[in-house]
């Protein structure tokens, strides 16, 4: 089985998340079936976190009972105070937790974390990296210009920020080209804006009605045969100067979607029409600015 270029995000197996998830946490029987499910079809690679209640605990209570064995992606969060604050202690709990050998990657979960723990770390992090426990050190981001100053250190392998049908290639395109030449890998998340692409026009509410306009120019590029998924989906699969594209699911039918999406390419068409839009409200496309 060929590798995806898709990443499967498990904050919704530790905590109740998305816009649209009316179901709560998955049980353990079916985190199982969407991990089988996955692994099944190429997805080899998961990103978690510290923060993400107790997601790592079921990935590892997976292992424990597979053969299968995923790649991880975890993220330091400040917040969490029941882990050691000695970074390589802490980064070895996270991976006995988590029933691995080394990690894929550890990032820090938000710029503020980077900025304030990065340089104290960089050392230990460092040693980690030679020794294989750690395979890249990484940074989850927001804005542009968190990058401008994340692309000044050397020591980062991987950045994770959003990109989708309306955080797009005129919002991230420079960016993505500086890093690209840096050799930085990137992943992209909130292909879909938490759900909200799922939602029609006329349900938009709160400060979100200002997205009317560009939510008629998406609904006009759907059509029977391809629906808001495939479009928000294979548009951002389709980005060279993307690696990974990271998606979350609560059900294995929702996974099966996608996966089926991705097998629809999405017309150049389609893509420069989309390239256009350009979101004036640049904090409406941060979900934690909403109000509903």
């Amino acid at each position: 089985m060929t590798k995806k270029k898709l990443i499967l995000g498990t904050v919704q197996f530790g905590l109740n998340y998305g816009v649209n998830n009316t179901k709560g946490k998955p049980s353990s029987e079916n985190i199982k079936n969407i991990l089988d499910t996955a692994y099944n079809n190429g997805i080899y690679l998961l990103d978690t976190a510290e923060a993400y209640g107790d997601s790592q605990e079921k990935i590892g209570e997976y292992h424990q009972n597979s053969s299968n064995k995923f790649e991880i992606i975890t993220k330091f969060s400040a917040t969490v105070k029941n882990l050691p604050f000695n970074i390589t202690e802490r980064i070895k709990k996270n991976i006995a937790t988590l029933q691995v050998d080394n990690l894929y990657c550890y990032m820090f979960h938000s710029f503020k974390d980077f900025d304030s723990y990065f340089k104290p770390f960089q050392k230990d992090l460092s040693s980690l990296k030679k020794e294989g426990i750690i395979k890249k050190i990484g940074v989850s981001l927001y804005k542009n210009e968190e990058f401008e100053k994340v692309l000044e250190f050397d020591d980062i392998d991987l950045v994770q920020l959003p990109f989708n049908l309306l955080d797009n290639t005129t919002k991230r395109g420079e960016i993505l080209s500086k890093a690209v030449k840096k050799g930085i890998e990137i992943h992209t998340r909130s292909v879909f804006l938490q759900g909200l692409f799922f939602k029609k026009t006329k349900d938009l509410s709160g400060n979100l009605k200002p997205l009317n306009k560009n939510f008629d120019k998406l609904h006009n590029l759907c059509s029977d045969n391809y629906k808001m998924s495939d479009l928000a989906l294979n548009y951002v699969h389709s980005q060279e100067k993307i690696d990974k594209v990271l998606i979350g699911v609560d059900t294995v039918n929702q996974l099966l979607d996608n996966l089926s999406s991705i097998k629809k390419e999405i017309s150049s068409d389609r893509i420069e029409e989309i390239n256009n839009i350009n979101v004036e409200q640049n904090e409406l496309l941060n979900p934690s600015n909403w109000k509903l």
